[in-house]
């Protein structure tokens, strides 16, 4: 029994059929390589003219790609307008009734009357009267059903009423609201003292715990004698600055050493966070006169958001209640634009909630691929000790990469992540749990699994 396909299993599939790389598939569809890797880790899906593309070079339809078809099979040219086509739309609402449907209810009533004016007359038989009361029954169904079906409609077109009435509500507010955004945006603008700024990390140091930041800032008005000072404040109340040299209007300041934070950051959802908020401000001195602004109320620096990018998934067979283990499909690369190398990294297999992995080895050809090109492409078999692993139903087990850079940084990342129930392999979205626990360390639980 297989795991259950995605969408970015069968590209890879379609893909390693094909005998491409992700850099060769990339630059026939005319995207990068990191976009077909996330189609293939389902992080994001192939717009639908790269979908036509990968059938045709997979040598596959549609349908197959997308998994709602067998792949051996293509509809037929009889079978497709078919399957394409079809009559849809939207029933339209009841009206009320129609000439011919007052006709037949006046019908009705008038048969009734007559036979109640009938009944007055004396030595009526027992079939009159079966057939009077069958007549009267039937008029007050037909009116029953006529009025339950008027009552329907008039309720349908009210709510229809609300729908739209809630609807201009929404967008009389929404505007409103983009109003007084834009005209506190401008106002903010016109009474702001520079016309524009920049500020990003040009690094790290773990060590020292310093961020060194890169800041520029063009004040609408200066002179020769202005002089600008930068500084940082922490949310410990930690502070730092820097005076910036002008070049022709435009202040600078690098490699400025700011503290990282001490105290944890949180999200609006509450979980906690590695990094902390920096509040950045300008001084702008002239003649003996100072004015301040702010630039940044909030900048978060997080060290989580200059790690090394890793992305990998391990391939399984399974059957008989064992799994077993095959090629490791495995990308690291930097996306900081800081000066982030690959130090270590090491393959390891967990069963859920264990400290001690019940496999690890390290993986000398990743590191030995990143001093030689600068990042790492690979898909290698991985032979252990312990494949097949037996699983009864509720076993799971964890396999990740552990990645250490020459910044002092070391994380874990999900490449397998498993659970057997009631003879079948269930596999949880890796993006997911990557991007739900990035400071897993061994041992601890994932809560979804409890």
């Amino acid at each position: 029994m297989r795991e259950q396909q995605t969408l970015g299993c069968r590209i890879q599939e379609g893909r390693r059929a094909a005998g491409l790389s992700q850099e060769s598939l990339g630059e026939r569809l005319g995207v990068s390589r990191q976009a077909v890797s996330k189609w293939e880790s389902d992080a994001s899906v192939p717009d639908l003219e790269n979908l036509i593309a990968m059938s045709r070079i997979f040598g596959v339809t549609i349908g197959a790609l997308l998994g709602v078809e067998p792949a051996a099979e293509e509809p037929s040219a009889e079978e497709a307008p078919e399957a394409s086509g079809g009559e849809s739309g939207d029933a339209a609402p009841d009206k009320g009734l129609t000439d011919r449907e007052l006709a037949a209810v006046e019908a009705i009533v008038q048969k009734y009357l007559e036979a109640a004016q009938s009944a007055q007359k004396p030595r009526w038989s027992r079939r009159k009267k079966r057939a009077l009361v069958a007549v009267a029954c039937a008029a007050v169904l037909l009116i029953v059903l006529v009025l339950d079906g008027i009552f329907s409609s008039l309720g349908r077109r009210l709510d229809q009423v609300q729908d739209q009435v809630n609807y201009v509500q929404s967008s009389v507010s929404s505007q409103i609201g983009s109003l007084t955004g834009q005209i506190s945006g401008l106002l903010a603008e016109q009474n702001s003292l520079i016309s524009g700024y920049d500020i990003r990390v040009a690094d790290y140091d773990l060590e020292q715990q310093m961020w060194y930041l890169a800041a520029t800032v063009t004040p609408k008005e200066y002179t020769a004698d202005t002089v600008v000072t930068f500084t940082a404040r922490t949310d410990t109340g930690a502070t730092a600055s820097a005076q910036a040299r002008n070049e022709g209007g435009v202040f600078t300041a690098e490699n400025w050493a700011v503290p990282m934070a001490s105290t944890p950051a949180w999200t609006d959802e509450g979980v906690p966070l590695d990094g902390g908020a920096v509040q950045i401000s300008a001084a702008f001195e002239d003649s003996g006169t100072i004015r301040t602004q702010t630039l940044e109320e909030h900048l978060y620096l997080d060290l989580k958001d200059y790690r090394l990018e890793v992305d990998g998934r391990w391939e399984t067979e399974w059957a008989s209640g064992r799994l077993t283990l095959g090629n490791l499909d495995l990308q690291i690369e930097n996306n900081t634009e800081l000066p982030v190398e690959l130090a270590d990294a090491e393959l390891s297999l967990f069963r859920h909630g264990e400290e001690e992995p019940l496999w690890s080895a390290p993986l000398e050809d990743a590191v030995a691929l990143w001093r030689r090109q600068g990042y790492v492409q690979m898909y290698i078999p991985v032979e252990t000790d312990v494949s097949p692993v037996r699983m009864s139903t509720g076993d799971a087990l964890l396999a990740a990469v552990h990645v250490t850079d020459d910044h002092g940084q070391d994380f874990w990342s999900f490449v397998g992540c498993w659970r057997s129930w009631n003879g079948a392999l269930h596999q949880d979205s890796l993006y997911d749990l990557n991007d739900q626990y990035p400071n897993w360390q061994p041992g601890d639980l994932l809560p979804i699994w409890n």
